[in-house]
């Protein structure tokens, strides 16, 4: 599903029937959490102090992240073959509308006379105490470095991209010097 339904449906949880309900988002081999729902996972499901009981070398994680069309948003995910790991008790599970995606009814231990603006402000607080995900520079904005093509792939883009047509003999001569050395570096 895409992100920005995918919060829409975050924001339908002014009935209390939906206050306990997350929404799974799969995405190739990956269930992606957004906001209220990753909010009842860290707080309720799979906290960190429950994984610490249990051994777990690393907590769930949960990020602030901002988008162009989307704003601001807290979002996180783990591999589809981990979901009991993650949400190990439920109430139920059924698969929701047109694709992979799951909606996982969770026990919500609630008093009784919580109010919907009561969980917000809670969920509200949760969510600005996360750690603002900020793309590297060096990584392109996508949180992986991204590293150039190297070995003859890079040669021959090089040569390609060469104007050879508009350049002087000795500029052309210090080129294949160039593409030379390049070349020398492979073997």
């Amino acid at each position: 599903m895409l992100i920005v339904p995918a919060l829409e449906y975050e924001k339908q949880r002014q009935n209390p029937v939906d206050w306990n309900k997350v929404i799974l988002h799969r995405e190739g081999k990956f269930y992606r959490v957004y906001e209220w729902s990753l909010w009842l996972i860290k707080n309720y499901v799979c906290t960190e102090d429950f994984q610490k009981q249990r051994g777990d070398d690393k907590m769930l994680s949960a990020k602030r992240y901002v988008g162009k069309k989307t704003g601001e948003y807290a979002m996180s995910g783990f591999p589809v073959e981990s979901l009991s790991k993650y949400i190990p008790e439920y109430q139920t599970v059924r698969p929701m509308e047109g694709g992979d995606d799951l909606e996982v009814t969770i026990n919500l231990p609630l008093c009784g006379d919580e109010t919907y603006e009561a969980l917000f402000a809670a969920f509200n607080e949760w969510k600005q105490k996360l750690e603002m995900y900020e793309p590297d520079e060096k990584k392109g904005g996508k949180g992986k470095e991204i590293k150039p093509r190297g070995g003859a792939f890079a040669i021959v883009q090089k040569l390609l991209a060469y104007p050879v047509e508009k350049k002087s003999s000795a500029e052309n001569v210090e080129f294949i010097s160039e593409l030379k050395e390049l070349a020398a570096e492979l073997l």
